[in-house]
């Protein structure tokens, strides 16, 4: 259970990290657009502010799954430093259940709210606002499994477990 646990914590952390890259890729492009066009051409792009904008809302949201994952939110690392290392997995899991009750309420407040916004339009880009709207309830959705992942899988391992790990996966394989 603890391997299945940490395989689809490790799957759902690479999925949201790959979804944050391309949507840093899209900001990136977005703002050089925006730039080009005011140096280059005269005029500004309205439509790229808005829409640079949605795409970090989203990009914060699937960076924050990873960030669980991988241990390394800011608070965690500061609070974790400040107890014994055999203590540190009952810091972390204290802060992830105050985090996994935070995601709740932002998942049973964020989704009424994406969907009486379902029918605006963003004024510049025309993007629905149901889908700057949803990345507060799905983010932290994803959030709350990942939490629970990361709790039955025991936390990421250090990097000297994941070698042993890896040693221990090439040996089995040997057999």
């Amino acid at each position: 259970m603890r391997e299945r646990a940490l395989i689809l914590s490790r799957l759902l952390a690479r999925s949201t990290e790959i979804i944050a890259t391309i949507l840093l890729i899209v900001v990136t492009v977005l703002n050089l657009t925006q730039v080009g066009g005011r140096y280059f051409f005269n005029t500004g792009f309205s439509w790229t502010e808005e829409a640079m904008r949605y795409c970090m809302i989203w990009l914060m949201m699937m960076g924050s799954v990873a960030c669980i994952f991988r241990v390394e939110h800011m608070g965690v690392e500061a609070l974790e430093a400040l107890v014994a290392p055999r203590h540190a997995r009952y810091v972390k899991s204290g802060l992830y259940s105050v985090a996994a009750i935070f995601c709740v309420i932002i998942l049973y407040y964020g989704w009424p709210l994406a969907l009486r916004n379902a029918k605006q339009v963003a004024p510049a880009s025309q993007i629905p606002m149901i889908v700057p709207y949803l990345a507060l309830p799905i983010g932290a959705a994803l959030m709350i499994v990942q939490i629970a992942l990361s709790w039955f899988a025991g936390f990421e391992p250090d990097a000297d477990d994941e070698e042993q790990t890896d040693l221990l996966n090439i040996h089995r394989g040997a057999e």
